[in-house]
C-alpha cells in the first residue's frame, strides 16, 4: 500500500511539473508573441532551465527507483507465496548459507536465531562435503539432482526425497540451489512391510516340497528308486522330498502275520468281558 502511494505521489508530481512548465510556456507564447519552442527552451534563463530539467530528471529517476523496488518486492512476495506450501523448501547460496526457507522446513529442522546458517551445520548428512552434495552437483552443471535423506524428529526416523534445482540471479546465473523435501516415511514403511512379506513367502516356498511325476517303486519290498539310482525306504524318500515325518507302528494284519505268538497271549473279550 505504501509503495502504491509513493508511486502515485511521484507520478502526480511529474505531471504537475510538466503541466506548470507547459502553462508558463503558453503564457509567454500568448503574452510576448514568442514561438512555442523559444518559450519552452530558448527564452528561459539557463538557471531556470537547469533547475526544471534537474527536477524532471530527479522525478523520473525517483519514479524508476520506486517501480524497481515495487517489482522486487512483488517478486519477493511471489517467491514467499511459492515457498509457503506443505512441502519443505529451502534456498541455499553458493557459500552453503541458507538464505530463505518456508515454515514447513523450519518446523522440521528448527529455526535458529543465527542469521548466518550453513546447510551442512543445520541438517548434516552423509553427502555433505562430498561429490554427492546437491549444491556441488548443481554448480557442476546438473539441471536437477535427486537424492534420499533422513531426519530424526518426533521420536521417529523420517525419510525424504530431496530434489535440488539451480537458483538463478537477475543475470540468469547460478546463485545457489532450491531444495524441496518430500516426506516418504509412510511409503518407506509400506515398502519395508512388503519386502518382509515377500521374504516370508519366499522362505515358506523354499520349505514346501512337492512330490510329482512318476515314482519308481519296487513291487515287492516297496522301496523307491531316487534320481541317482539308489533304492531307498519309502519313508526315507518321502521325508527327503516333503515336509512329512513318520512315526512307526504295526497294523493288525502284520501283527497276526509276524507276531502271532504275541497275538495269542493277548487278553480276549467275550460278551464285552476280558477273558484270559
Amino acid at each position: 500500500m505504501k509503495n502504491y502511494l509513493r508511486f502515485k505521489t511521484t507520478l502526480t508530481l511529474i505531471i504537475i511539473g510538466i503541466s506548470i512548465w507547459l502553462i508558463e510556456t503558453l503564457y509567454h507564447v500568448v503574452s510576448f508573441k514568442e514561438s512555442f519552442w523559444d518559450a519552452l527552451f530558448l527564452e528561459v534563463s539557463a538557471h531556470d532551465l537547469y533547475m526544471r530539467l534537474a527536477i524532471l530528471i530527479a522525478s523520473c529517476l525517483l519514479y524508476l527507483a520506486l517501480m524497481q523496488n515495487r517489482i522486487i518486492k512483488n517478486k519477493d512476495a511471489q517467491i514467499e507465496n511459492i515457498l509457503n506450501n506443505v512441502i519443505p523448501v529451502c534456498i541455499t547460496n553458493k557459500n552453503y548459507e541458507i538464505i530463505m526457507a518456508n515454515d514447513s522446513y523450519w518446523s522440521i529442522w528448527g529455526k535458529p536465531e543465527s542469521t548466518s546458517l550453513k546447510c551442512y551445520e543445520h541438517r548434516p548428512g552423509e553427502s555433505c562435503h562430498t561429490q554427492n552434495c546437491a549444491l556441488t552437483q548443481v554448480i557442476s552443471g546438473a539441471k536437477e539432482y535427486i537424492a534420499e535423506s533422513k531426519k530424526e524428529y518426533a521420536n521417529e526416523t523420517h525419510y525424504f526425497i530431496v530434489t535440488a534445482r539451480p537458483f538463478l540471479d537477475s543475470k540468469n546465473k547460478i546463485a545457489g540451489i532450491i531444495e524441496s523435501f518430500q516426506d516418504i516415511t509412510e511409503r518407506r514403511k509400506l515398502e519395508d512391510e512388503k519386502a518382509g512379506l515377500i521374504n516370508q513367502l519366499q522362505s515358506s516356498l523354499e520349505k514346501v516340497k512337492l512330490l510329482s511325476g512318476f515314482i519308481p517303486i519296487c513291487a515287492s519290498c516297496k522301496k523307491i528308486r531316487d534320481d541317482k539310482g539308489y533304492w531307498n525306504q519309502i519313508e526315507t524318500y518321502i521325508r527327503d522330498h516333503s515336509e512329512a515325518e513318520f512315526s512307526h507302528g504295526i497294523c493288525p494284519e502284520c501283527s497276526k502275520k509276524y507276531y502271532s505268538e504275541l497275538d495269542k497271549t493277548a487278553p480276549k473279550k467275550e460278551n464285552g468281558l476280558l477273558k484270559r
